[in-house]
Parts: C-alpha cells; sequence; structure tokens
C-alpha cells in the first residue's frame, strides 16, 4: 500500500544546473515506482522522511496554480519534467496534475523535456507536439524480465515500453533512448539495440554512479535474487578508479562499434568516480 499525502508546495519552477533546461518542475515528491536504483531517494527532503523509498507519495495539490503565478514574472527557455519523480505514475490517472501543468505549457508554448519510463505518456501525446524542441527522453535499461522484476518491478514491462515509444514516434514527438542508470553486467547492450525502433536518431549511455545509487541495496537484491558473480564483479568495478574507468572506456568501445549497424546520435554519461553529480559529469562524444 502506497501512502499518499496532499500537500501544498510552496513553488512550482526549481532552477537547474542541468544544461538541457533551465528550469525543473516536479509535480510529486516521491515515487510510486520504487525503482531500486533511483537516485532521487538520496534527496535530502527524501531520507529525512526515514521512509522506504517506493512507500510514499506527495500529491503537490496546487502545482498547477504555482506554476501559472510564477510564470507571470519568469519565461523559461525550456523546462524539464521529472527530474526527481515519474510524472506519469499510476496515480497521475487519479490527480492529474502532470496533465494541467502539461496544458499550461502548452498554452505558453514553452518548450519541455520529459524524463519517463512510463507508457502513461501516451494519452498525453496530445500536449507534446506544440513546439519543435520538445523531446521525450524515454529509460530503456533492462531486457530481462528478471532483473526488471527484481530492480523496477513496478515500473512498464519491456513491450509496454516500444508500443509507448512507436506511438510518439508517430505522432513526430522527438524521442531520445536513455539506457541509464547503466548497472555493469546486468545488461547486453546488443540486446537493447535491437529493441530501439528504427526511427530512433539518439541513443544516450549513463553509467550508474555508485555514490548516488543506493549501491549497497542493490548489491543485496542481486545477490539474493539473480546472481552472486554477478554482484562480486559489480562490487569489483566501483572498488577502484581504475576498474570504473577500465569498465567505463570498454562499454563505450561497444557502444560505438554496436553502432556501426544502427547509426544512432550516441553520446555517453560517465560520472566522475565516487563524486556526486553535483561535482563533476564527463560527457564523451
Amino acid at each position: 500500500m502506497i501512502e499518499i499525502n496532499i500537500i501544498k508546495t510552496q513553488r512550482a519552477l526549481s532552477k537547474t544546473q542541468i544544461s538541457l533546461a533551465d528550469f525543473v518542475l516536479n509535480p510529486y515528491r516521491g515515487c510510486s515506482l520504487g525503482c531500486k536504483y533511483c537516485y532521487s531517494q538520496e534527496n535530502k527532503n527524501i531520507v529525512k522522511r526515514k521512509k522506504e523509498w517506493g512507500s510514499f507519495l506527495d500529491i503537490k495539490i496546487n502545482f498547477p496554480e504555482k506554476l501559472k503565478e510564477e510564470l507571470k514574472k519568469t519565461k523559461p527557455k525550456r523546462v524539464i519534467l521529472g527530474t526527481t519523480t515519474e510524472c506519469f505514475q499510476p496515480q497521475e490517472e487519479k490527480f492529474k496534475i502532470t496533465e494541467k501543468i502539461l496544458k499550461i505549457l502548452k498554452e505558453e508554448t514553452i518548450p519541455i523535456i520529459i524524463l519517463t519510463k512510463s507508457s502513461l505518456i501516451q494519452k498525453y501525446i496530445d500536449y507534446l507536439n506544440y513546439h519543435p524542441q520538445n523531446k521525450v527522453y524515454f529509460s530503456l535499461i533492462f531486457s530481462n524480465k528478471k532483473i526488471r522484476t527484481v530492480l523496477e518491478e513496478r515500473t512498464a514491462n519491456l513491450q509496454e515500453r516500444i508500443d509507448t515509444i512507436e506511438k510518439l514516434l508517430k505522432k513526430n514527438i522527438q524521442v531520445k533512448i536513455h539506457i541509464g542508470p547503466f548497472i555493469p553486467f546486468l545488461e547486453d547492450l546488443k540486446n537493447l539495440f535491437k529493441l530501439i525502433p528504427p526511427q530512433i536518431k539518439e541513443v544516450e549511455i549513463e553509467i550508474y554512479n555508485a555514490k548516488v545509487g543506493n549501491f549497497e541495496e542493490i548489491i543485496k537484491s542481486i545477490e539474493k535474487n539473480i546472481s552472486e558473480e554477478i554482484a562480486k564483479k559489480i562490487k569489483e568495478v566501483y572498488s577502484e578508479e581504475k576498474n570504473y574507468l577500465a569498465f567505463s572506456k570498454g562499454l563505450i568501445k561497444e557502444a560505438k562499434r554496436l553502432n556501426k549497424d544502427y547509426n544512432f546520435q550516441l553520446n555517453f554519461i560517465v560520472p566522475q568516480f565516487n563524486f556526486w553529480y553535483t561535482n563533476k559529469i564527463v560527457y564523451e562524444p
């Protein structure tokens, strides 16, 4: 049972250092999907709750009204939806906070970036194609059903994600595939590349950041439910910087080799070893 709390937010627009936009929008706090690898559970507002990640969700009920107020004074160049929560999680069907936000942004013709792994977004297609800069970053991480069940059990299954991506593409909505966080030895890039619809032009691969990604809990889950040997290999990668860099370089090399058959526009996010994201992110061309 997910604990649902109705709250009022003090603000809607939050400034961001993410280069894709100047503001982010997160209409919910917490996330009912509860993915074990999610970096958001290390957010200070989440940590102080002292509750299991995925067990609660705060509904920022006045978020659309706040956004309208703030847009009278501030005109963002572009906004990102869903940096610390899933905007299209199941509770959105009842509360429709994201839908109201999208209506406002469409009326104001403010370009948007959406981060999601939810099939629910396909119900909002009519709100997504109003600006040529709009883009959906859609997550594909695991082709293996067992691994997905262990680490992101409540998310859309693989076929639902592929179907959703194809529906977005048919409506001429830009979609970028986000493979991340890519946890070593849990997935073969070859399998994921095969699944990506051929109309996709851009693919981003983000290597897992153990510093902010609930590392110990993930390792325990892998040891218990997947493979002790794989867990051991993952720990080895993150035990020393040289191991981490060797793995990262090898993954990038393999991705570029595979891409000769696909010609995706690839980019890589390689977090600096043993640092929070606020310190440094290295982008590889």
